[in-house]
């Protein structure tokens, strides 16, 4: 998968920082900003592919996105054409 990532993994500027996997089949990155004053972004990455998205979004409103139903992550709507579901733990 390194092979496909579009910066490098690490915490210099513009570079990613791993944070979570999707049982989808990606890998969701932080990347480091530019600027301290910058704002961070969102980059999915799928495994096995050069496919990806930037989220030109704060890590808190792409997280919160997901179970609102929009498609925060590569490959989703394939797997779950209907959006994302949850169910109480009850």
């Amino acid at each position: 998968m390194a092979e496909f990532l579009p910066s490098p993994v690490g915490a210099n500027p513009g570079e990613l920082v791993p944070v979570a996997t999707a049982t989808t089949g990606e890998a969701v990155f932080l990347r480091v900003p530019d600027a301290p004053s910058s704002p961070w972004r969102v980059v999915v990455q799928e495994f096995d592919s050069p496919a990806r998205t930037l989220y030109e979004m704060t890590f808190s409103e792409w997280l919160l996105d997901y179970p609102k139903g929009r498609d925060v992550t590569v490959r989703s709507r394939n797997l779950a054409p209907d959006g994302p579901f949850h169910e109480p733990l009850n």
